[in-house]
């Protein structure tokens, strides 16, 4: 019974060394969007992209090789932010209608002008 009881206290200390790692995983994780949100409620709404902003948000930028698809053009942009990585990975079909809906809004600008 002995044994049974040494061998159970061993797994239960190898487990919460393990435990105990990927808590501070994860507490590292929050730490990190914490400080982006921090960052972000800073500057809510930025008019112009300075070099400060992109060294402040912006770990790094990964543009891919252009492809075609129906006859467009598209290429895929990764953006790391600090801290949290990749937020949320643009698909072609997104970035067409991002532009669109950007080409529309200058259009009725110079309409009102």
């Amino acid at each position: 019974m002995s044994n049974t009881y040494e061998a159970e206290q061993k797994e239960l200390k190898e487990k919460l060394s393990e435990m105990e790692s990927y808590l501070e995983a994860e507490t590292d994780k929050t730490v990190n969007l914490q400080k982006f949100v921090q960052k972000v409620k800073r500057i809510t709404e930025p008019t112009e992209l300075t070099g400060e902003l992109v060294h402040e948000f912006i770990d790094k930028i990964v543009v891919s090789a252009a492809h075609y698809l129906d006859g467009k053009r598209y290429q895929i942009i990764d953006i790391y932010y600090n801290g949290v990585g990749i937020i949320k990975p643009l698909r072609p079909e997104d970035l067409e209608a991002d532009f669109q809906r950007h080409m529309a809004e200058k259009q009725q600008q110079k309409k009102t002008a």
